[in-house]
């Protein structure tokens, strides 16, 4: 007796639940025909919030997985399978397009040789582009540590938050119309105890979408997401500049190796 007991109390809590999950489904697919009454309307700022902290999540999801999924251009993952395949197969393929360049540059130089201005105009190029590479793969690191990672942190916890409560709010507005429905056929002998049970899923209808709004404004308000990106744009600053500068070194550097080139051209063509 006992044990039949104990096992009954244990079944209460997991027929009930199976009961609230029933009644949430029977509302929602209501709804879905157009056969529902009275549907809960959501307070306005709620679904303002919804649609920023979506906006949001859209966004972030979008740029962690292309700059995850993309590490080079297409451009770039072109050049250096191309120049991967004039190697030894036992060398590393560029990892850039700027390291491409220069590695194409330097055995360009060597075969032309650094006495003609075309051979040493590439070596130059070489040498700076090799540099441009390391910064490009300095850039990739700090975008990597400094935003992709920690925005990503930011989507799987507060985001990750504010969406379990969201689907709480769904619940627990199906589960409040579905109990005003109910109270409108009621029998007279049953309708004050539905009644409790409307005010019951109200009180849980408004907590949960106090909770959802307080989490969702958290996402939308927390300053990590805008100091990560800040440290993206930095990053990306950096490498623009540091890139700039040492080709803006190179520039006048072959331009007046173009200049001697053509001289020699014209001297070669007069003879």
């Amino acid at each position: 007796m006992d044990q039949f007991k104990a096992f009954s109390q244990q079944l209460n809590p997991l027929a009930a639940r199976l009961n609230k999950q029933f009644v949430q489904a029977k509302q929602f697919a209501q709804e879905k025909m157009g056969t529902a009454e009275d549907i809960t309307e959501l307070p306005q700022e709620y679904k303002d919030l919804e649609k920023l902290q979506e906006t949001l999540g859209e966004f972030g999801r979008t740029v962690t997985d292309r700059i995850q999924q993309v590490a080079l251009s297409p451009a770039e993952k072109a050049a250096s399978e191309a120049a991967a395949l004039e190697e030894r197969k036992e060398t590393a393929p560029p990892k850039t397009l700027s390291h491409a360049l220069s590695r194409a540059s330097y055995d360009g130089s060597e075969q032309i040789g650094l006495e003609e201005p075309m051979g040493a105009a590439l070596f130059k190029f070489a040498t700076v582009q090799e540099k441009v590479g390391d910064f490009r793969l300095k850039m990739d690191h700090e975008i990597s540590t400094k935003f992709v990672q920690p925005f990503g942190t930011t989507l799987n916890t507060q985001i990750g938050f504010a969406m379990k409560a969201r689907r709480n709010v769904q619940n627990a507005r199906l589960t409040l119309d579905s109990a005003k429905a109910q109270y409108k056929t009621t029998k007279p002998e049953r309708s004050e105890a539905i009644r409790l049970e409307v005010e019951q899923a109200e009180d849980q209808f408004v907590a949960a979408v106090e909770e959802a709004t307080t989490l969702m404004k958290a996402v939308l308000e927390n300053p990590e997401p805008l100091r990560n990106l800040a440290d993206l744009v930095a990053a990306q600053l950096t490498f623009y500049k540091e890139a700039q500068d040492i080709l803006a070194d190179l520039a006048p550097e072959i331009d007046e190796l173009s200049v001697t080139q053509e001289a020699l051209y014209r001297n070669s063509r007069s003879e």
